[in-house]
């Protein structure tokens, strides 16, 4: 129908594109697909812009393949690939982790004359450094430069951040200083990334100095910043500092996340402060942040440090689906049995299947099969007709 309006709508093909261009922003892929197919037929094309706009939505959806074909399609209809196309099909490669069809691309693109830009430069750099080629990201950046193509924030944020998870922290120190050499101004991410660094590598002196010196230049800390912060202190038993950080966060009008809730209320379980991490779970179901296994794990090993067993059962009922582990089992019924509530450890044991039991024999044993009853328990389940088959196996 369209093609029959061809002469009504004026010179060129401006209104196959456009409809080309809508399927492709609507996320109507396969749709999109056909009608190029279709458009081919008549040797009418849709313009790079718009086959950049397919390429660009089908990589935000996860459709790998759908894009590599049209791609190819687009080559061999005789559609020249732009700068941004390669940029987008180099970008996919990398997150998806196919940094060698990555490279390809960019060799291909410099092959047909096509220069590269900062957009590129920054995505490999990025994508080799995030796993760990941390030499190949040292390469492109040097070429970046050769070229005639000036690093900007995000070159140095993504080189410190590869170099900071690689445990390479005086590197990444090094492109903090070239940063700041070329007149760049290190922002939130950077401080963050230096931060969370020095606190994974237990230098706390050096991270509490960079997020001082943050706010010193007035850049205000992030959730991660304080994450990192609240976590490195509470692993350092540094609890009541961790405390003085989440204030902080909650004054600067930030809301808990998962990690940075979990490390707190392990670190106030761990010093016996259950009351504390009550308050804090409270809280916490207030912001709408849901309990996990690991939450849920540290209330547990919290209340068996101060002796509270009845807790612990209350804890294992409003667990529900989830499964504590067979560590967490074992530690559930020594705390019940050093309670002497033998009878709620033999309802534990019960609702475990056996192959579990048998585990939690062989991990807590030497602690407490002295205990009769349960050891009258285990006796039976290990003399059933189901276990036998399970160790004969």
């Amino acid at each position: 129908m369209l093609w029959s309006t061809r002469n009504v709508c004026g010179p060129g093909f401006g209104v196959f594109d456009t409809l080309f261009s809508v399927l492709a922003q609507f996320g109507m892929f396969e749709e999109a697909r056909l009608y190029f197919v279709k458009m081919k037929k008549f040797r009418v094309f849709p313009k790079v812009r718009s086959c950049n706009e397919l390429l660009y939505r089908l990589s935000k959806s996860g459709e790998r393949e759908m894009s590599k074909i049209f791609f190819r399609d687009m080559v061999r209809a005789g559609i020249s690939p732009s700068v941004s196309t390669y940029n987008i099909m180099i970008d996919y490669s990398c997150k998806e982790g196919d940094l060698e069809t990555a490279r390809k691309l960019f060799e291909q693109m410099k092959q047909i004359g096509l220069k590269p830009d900062i957009v590129t430069y920054n995505t490999l750099i990025d994508g080799f450094g995030k796993v760990g080629s941390l030499n190949e990201a040292i390469v492109l950046y040097e070429e970046m430069k050769d070229t005639g193509c000036e690093p900007d924030g995000i070159t140095y944020n993504s080189l410190i951040n590869c170099f900071c998870k690689f445990e390479r922290i005086p590197q990444a120190f090094e492109y903090l200083c070239q940063m700041k050499r070329r007149g760049l101004k290190p922002n939130v991410v950077t401080y963050t990334t230096l931060v969370d660094a020095f606190c994974k590598s237990g230098m706390m002196l050096e991270a509490i100095k960079f997020y001082v010196d943050m706010r010193r230049v007035g850049l205000l800390p992030n959730e991660y910043t304080y994450t990192s912060l609240i976590d490195a202190n509470c692993k350092k038993d540094n609890v009541n500092d961790a405390l003085k950080l989440s204030k902080e966060m909650l004054e600067a009008g930030l809301n808990f996340n998962i990690v940075s809730c979990t490390a707190l209320l392990d670190g106030l379980c761990e010093d016996g402060r259950i009351k504390e991490a009550e308050k804090l779970l409270r809280a916490m179901s207030r912001a709408g942040v849901a309990p996990t296994l690991q939450i849920y794990t540290a209330l547990i090993h919290g209340y068996i440090k101060v002796k509270m067993p009845e807790s612990v059962l209350h804890i294992l009922k409003e667990m529900k689906s989830m499964k504590p582990d067979m560590p967490l089992y074992g530690t559930i019924i020594l705390g019940l049995c050093r309670e002497n509530k033998i009878e709620e450890a033999e309802a534990v044991l019960r609702k475990i299947k056996i192959v579990v039991c048998l585990q939690i024999v062989i991990y807590t044993q030497p602690l407490w099969m002295h205990i009769l009853r349960l050891e009258k328990l285990l006796r039976h389940l290990i003399c059933s007709k189901r276990c036998r088959n399970w160790l004969l196996r």
